[in-house]
Formats: C-alpha cells, sequence, structure tokens
C-alpha cells in the first residue's frame, strides 16, 4: 500500500453514552484494555502497520488523558516531519454532533494531502486487521465505498449506534440497516469503511448544503442501489467495546491463548505507549492462576482470571478473581474482591468485601477511596 494514497480518521469518542462509567472522564479511546494498552492502540496501529502514515483522530471531549497518551505519535511510527499522527477537537463555533457535521468541518484537514481513499474507523473496535488486503479487494471490485464487517459481531451489540449490513454472494452489499431496523439473521455489523476522497467530500458538501446530517439515513442507504458498496470480512478476532458488560466480556477473553495470538501477531504488533517500570514483584504465600499480570505490580495475595495493571499493590491475605484491576490502584490485605472493574488509582481498605456478577460487573470509579 502505498503511503500516500490513504488518510486515515479514527473517532475517538464512539459509544460513549453506553458506558459512561469509563467514559466520564476520558474518550472512549483512552480506555485501558488488557493491562498496557488504550483503545485507541488496535485501529491506530492496523493503520500504522498498513503503511498509512497520515492519521487523524477526532475527538470532541474529555481528550486529555488521549494527548497524553498518544504524545508525537512516535510509539506507532507515525512521529513525522511531514503527515504523520493529528489530534482534532472541535473549534470555535464548530461542533462535531454527527458525522457529516464533522466531517465537514474538517474539509481543510481531509483535503490538504493528496491522498486519494479516507479510511474512517472507531476506536470501539479491539481487533488485528490488514487494509493492504482490503484496498486489494476495493480496487478488484471497482467499488466506491467498502465495510469491514464481522461475524462474531451481533447487531444486538451495538446498541443505539453504527450500522448492520446484509450482503449478496458477491458481498456487495444489498441492505443498510440501523440497529432498531435488524431483527434478521445473516446480518453483519459494519466496522471501519473505505472511501475515495473526492466521492466522501463531495457528498458531505451536499449533504450541509440541503440540511442533512445522518451518513446513514441520508446517504448510505438510498443509494445502496446506485454505488457499488461492498463488505469485506475480519475473519480474525474482533470485539465491539460498546458497554460495560461488552468491555468486561472482551476483556476476560483475553485469558484465552487463541484470542491473544490473533490480536497479538508479533508479526503485526499493536504499538502503545512505553511505560517503564520494574518486573512485577510476587511475595512467598502469593498465587496467581490464569491471570495477566502487567510489570510494576507487587502481589502478596491470591490473583485467579483476572487483569492486573501497571503498578498496581495486591496485600496480603487478599482475593482478586475476575477482576480488571488498572494501574496504581493499591489494594489492602485480606480483601475479597470478584467481577470488579476498577479504575486507576484506586485504594481499598483491609477487609473490604466487593462482590458483582458477570453479567453486571460492578465499577469503581477513578482516584475513590473504599
Amino acid at each position: 500500500m502505498g503511503s500516500n494514497r490513504i488518510l486515515g480518521l479514527i473517532f475517538a469518542n464512539t459509544f460513549e453514552s453506553n458506558m459512561p462509567e469509563l467514559t466520564s472522564s476520558r474518550t472512549t479511546g483512552s480506555v485501558p484494555f488488557g493491562g498496557k494498552y488504550r483503545l485507541i492502540d488496535f485501529p491506530l496501529s492496523n493503520m500504522s502497520n498498513s503503511g498509512i502514515n497520515n492519521v487523524g483522530i477526532i475527538t470532541k471531549s474529555n481528550f486529555l488523558s488521549l494527548m497524553d497518551h498518544l504524545g508525537t505519535g512516535n510509539a506507532w511510527d507515525l512521529a513525522k516531519r511531514r503527515s504523520g499522527l493529528t489530534i482534532l477537537p472541535p473549534y470555535r463555533e464548530h461542533n462535531f454532533d454527527s458525522m457529516v457535521e464533522t466531517l465537514y468541518n474538517l474539509h481543510g484537514f481531509i483535503e490538504h494531502g493528496n491522498e486519494e481513499y479516507v479510511l474512517i474507523d472507531h476506536a470501539g473496535c479491539v481487533s488485528n486487521f490488514n487494509y493492504r488486503k482490503m484496498l486489494e479487494f476495493h480496487e478488484q471490485n471497482d467499488a466506491d465505498i467498502t465495510f469491514v464487517y464481522s461475524p462474531m459481531i451481533t447487531h444486538t451489540e451495538i446498541k443505539d449506534e453504527g450500522i448492520t449490513l446484509v450482503l449478496d454472494s458477491t458481498k456487495r452489499v444489498s441492505k443498510i440497516l440501523l440497529p432498531s431496523m435488524c431483527d434478521a439473521a445473516g446480518t453483519f455489523v459494519s466496522g471501519s469503511f473505505l472511501i475515495k476522497k473526492d466521492l466522501l467530500m463531495n457528498t458531505v458538501r451536499n449533504l450541509v448544503a440541503e440540511n442533512k446530517t445522518d451518513f446513514t439515513r441520508d446517504f448510505l442507504q438510498p443509494n445502496v442501489g446506485k454505488l457499488k458498496i461492498f463488505g469485506y470480512e475480519n475473519s480474525s478476532y474482533c470485539a465491539l467495546i460498546t458497554s460495560m458488560k461488552e468491555y468486561f466480556k472482551a476483556s476476560m477473553e483475553l485469558m484465552d491463548a487463541s484470542v491473544r495470538a490473533q490480536l497479538f501477531d508479533p508479526k503485526h504488533p499493536i504499538y502503545t505507549k512505553v511505560r517503564d517500570d520494574i518486573p512485577s514483584k510476587y511475595g512467598l504465600d502469593s498465587s496467581v492462576k490464569g491471570s495477566l499480570i502487567a510489570q510494576g505490580c507487587t502481589i502478596d495475595g491470591t490473583v485467579e482470571n483476572s487483569i492486573i495493571s501497571k503498578g498496581v499493590r495486591i496485600g496480603k491475605g487478599t482475593h482478586i478473581k475476575n477482576c480488571i484491576i488498572m494501574q496504581d490502584t493499591i489494594i489492602g490485605d485480606n480483601a475479597d474482591l470478584s467481577y470488579i472493574v476498577i479504575d486507576k488509582d484506586v485504594t481499598v481498605g483491609n477487609g473490604k468485601t466487593i462482590i458483582g456478577c458477570e453479567s453486571y460487573p460492578m465499577y469503581i470509579a477513578k482516584r475513590s477511596v473504599i
């Protein structure tokens, strides 16, 4: 893939209304995942690994932690003199309330480069995906638009956002449905999509001129039969983070070695901001089973089927099971925690017992003291 052929755009604030616990003070892209990553790392690494070296991160609120995490883009090999990584927040009177308004207000950035295509993705999808093959498929079919879809994800997971596709035998899209319209089998949830820049920007301008702001309802659905719209299957592991339940489910699936092998392929690594820590320390009476432990932790208790992020301290006699504990949290002695998502910098005192359930894990907010 020629590095100057595709401009990548990633929406960092997707699905926030469905998981306010995790996104009250951060973007969806900033949400920690897997003990050492953020959700933005996956689409950003996929673009970098596919040779896309001009990427814009679109965000509309709570983007301080996102900016801190991304920095200059060096971790993703996007610290370029020309092009590279650009964070695109709202400015002046412009708002980012819909995709159409957002793309229209960013026309200067989008049209500045000489890329032929625009690839639009969002930060809620956890997958390791090769866009080079998608571009080959797009050009072989002389497509106007190509969507990525995953048979692993059902329409019931996408709540009030996103779209679903109905495909014919040639992978051409025959229908595009909103989640509320979709109740049939044989439909596939769309993820990112590839479109020619000229087609995209001409469409956006026409929609704005007609006071239309819904990209799916006002453009995609009326043009299914007029444009060549195809679906390209992502056959590897893919999780869509649209709620606390889906976040917990996807996190627990990392305990499966086959899932980790698909997500963290050394030939196409997932990059992230590096935080140098000492190796984790395990006390003489500690026990760790079926868990992911990041560096810099001190484990003196028992940990089962859990994800422990960097710098976490777990006291003696404490039992952690089916939990996600984010970085620099301190858990005292003789505590008992099960089905809990604990955000960053939380302090849990000695002897505390907190029990959630798999279908509705409990959440403890950032910097809380329990």
